[in-house]
Formats: C-alpha cells, structure tokens, sequence
C-alpha cells in the first residue's frame, strides 16, 4: 500500500524538530543512545551526536516509497512513541526520548518523518526506568557528557508526544492524514 509522503529540505542551520525514541544501552565508554526497533541489541547505536541515515538498498536516505531514513515525530502525526515501548516490553534497558534537529532530505508521512541527518537536541530521561536517583543521576550526567546536550526528566518532554498513547506504536492500518495540517516549520 503506498503512503502519501511530502519531501522537504531542510538546512542544518534551520531543521525541522522531532522526537524520537532511543534504547539507553551501554558501550566501553558508558551509556549511549541506541534505536529501539531493533532485535541486535549492538545496533544501530548513536555513539555521537549527530548520525547521517543509510539505506541497505541502493540508493541515498531517505527516498520516496522506502521506509529508509531516521525517523522522528512531530506534533500532529500518527506513530506512537510510548506505544513503541510496548511493541519491545521484551527489552529491559531504560529507554528515553529525544529531540533532533533533522535536516537534508525529510519525507513527512503521516507516521513521522523520515530524515536524512538528526542531531541530538536534548534528552528526556523516564525517572521510573532506573534501579535509584543516583543511577538516573549518573547516567544524565553521563550522557550529556557523551552528547554535549541537556539531559533533563519526562517532564521536558512535550504532552502531546507523551500523550499519544495506544497499544502498539504504529498507527492503525485504516489511519489517514491531511499532511496539509501539519506544522513543517523548521524549529
């Protein structure tokens, strides 16, 4: 089934916003941020900052029809992100949402975006995910270190990202949008 998609560009220095849903997991130099959608628990993860997409097909990411690019979401479309979690309640790490700065090539649907390049804005750390407030504690300061961004509690997070809840993270197969309604101004 093909999906109605718009393409947009978007300059570093002005890039559309969006939220995305990490994995916090840990490498040799602490806690990172790694995709959460993922069965390999070693991939892909964001050891920097900022991450360029890929494509395991021939062709640059994101690109039309393809469901390649770093995907994000902005106020008004449909995937859920708490409802991701529930998709992998198998996964024990914490997990944490962020917002990035997405520029380049970024394809609106009306699941989310999908773009070309993300870079870490700032990190919304879930308090309930952590063993104690020191752990919470060390692995924000962790993480902003590792990021040089803030790192700050579920609060920072925006209501309707944390409110869009339902039991599966994708929307319903019947779903539609008016991608006209939606706010592509950059951040």
């Amino acid at each position: 089934m093909a999906i109605e998609e718009r393409e947009l560009h978007f300059a570093r220095h002005n890039p559309l916003v969006a939220w995305r849903l990490f994995r916090v997991r840990r490498d040799d130099d602490g806690p990172l941020l790694s995709s959460p959608m993922y069965h390999d628990r070693d991939e892909p993860l964001w050891p920097r900052p900022a991450r360029t997409a890929t494509c395991y097909k021939d062709h640059a990411a994101p690109a039309a029809g393809c469901r390649c690019g770093i995907y994000g979401a902005i106020r008004g479309t449909l995937d859920s992100l708490p409802g991701y979690l529930l998709d992998t309640a198998h996964d024990d790490d914490p997990w944490a949402y962020a917002e990035v700065a997405c520029s380049g090539r970024v394809f609106v649907d009306l699941r989310g975006v999908r773009a070309e390049r993300a870079e870490l804005v700032r990190i919304a750390l879930d308090e309930d995910c952590w063993l104690d407030e020191d752990a919470l504690g060390e692995a924000g300061a962790a993480l902003s270190t590792r990021y040089g961004v803030q790192v700050a509690g579920l609060s920072d997070a925006p209501d309707w990202l944390t409110t869009n809840l339902r039991s599966e993270g994708k929307p319903p197969e019947q779903a539609t949008l008016d991608l006209d309604t939606l706010d592509f101004r950059p951040g």
